[in-house]
């Protein structure tokens, strides 16, 4: 069954007592594909995804284990991503945003909410912060970026922007942390030879007004933190997953 509204949003229902419902978001060139995992109320949270080859199937598992936890969420596939498909080099971060509000906006979802960012989706996370409230701010293994590559398309010239040494030292993600007065959890990774220690650390210290700020390291964890904590320290996956719930369902 397909539900349409005059918002540009498409909600198919797998059956009726299903707890995952499907939805295409109309945003430009090509829609967006996603879903509701919940019993019935609006998502709670929002899960973004990194890049390279992510897509929001890699957080199904951790979803219905927030949905035990009564905490219902929605995720999508940014363009070139997953369901939604696409030419990846045609997006850019400055794309990334306005999907992640396309997405919002057509869900209704309630403010505030909490917004789960995986790596680049993470940067994505804290820009979110220009427009909407957020009561929990969650970064995984999180990346940041210059300020001079936000509208810079992946396909001409982002690449050689971001691997200027230290280039995320000039990312406007600082400036937006600094006035955020929500709840933040950084999840790092001992290991992880993608994001630097450094942008962990600034994103910890810039922070200064949050409600509540934590940091949890993962040892001897790569950038794919949860499937190395799944594997190797089911217990260290217990303690930072716990830390999420509590992150969320505090207000």
């Amino acid at each position: 069954m397909t539900l349409h509204s005059s918002d540009g949003v498409h909600i198919r229902v797998t059956n009726e007592f299903s707890k995952q419902r499907f939805f295409q978001v109309d945003a430009g060139t090509r829609p967006l594909i996603g879903d509701i995992i919940s019993h019935s109320d609006l998502p709670q949270a929002l899960i973004l995804h990194g890049a390279g080859n992510a897509n929001r199937g890699h957080f199904r598992l951790f979803r219905e284990q927030l949905l035990i936890h009564g905490i219902s969420s929605a995720a999508f596939d940014f363009v070139g991503h997953g369901d939604t498909g696409g030419e990846l080099i045609s997006s850019s971060l400055i794309s990334r945003t306005r999907q992640a509000c396309r997405v919002i906006d057509s869900l209704n979802i309630q403010q505030p909410f909490s917004v789960i960012g995986a790596s680049m989706g993470a940067y994505t996370a804290v820009k979110l912060l220009e427009y909407y409230q957020l009561e929990s701010l969650i970064l995984i293994v999180p990346a940041m970026y210059t300020a001079s590559a936000y509208t810079i398309p992946f396909n001409e010239g982002f690449t050689d922007i971001i691997r200027q040494p230290e280039s995320w030292e000039h990312s406007d993600a600082w400036d937006i942390l600094s006035v955020y007065r929500g709840r933040l959890l950084i999840v790092a990774a001992e290991n992880d030879k993608v994001i630097p220690k450094g942008i962990i650390n600034k994103i910890y210290d810039s922070a200064v007004h949050a409600k509540e700020r934590k940091l949890f390291v993962a040892p001897q964890a790569s950038h794919t933190v949860f499937t190395d904590l799944r594997s190797n320290n089911p217990e260290g996956f217990c303690s930072v997953f716990g830390q999420i719930i509590e992150m969320i369902k505090k207000f």
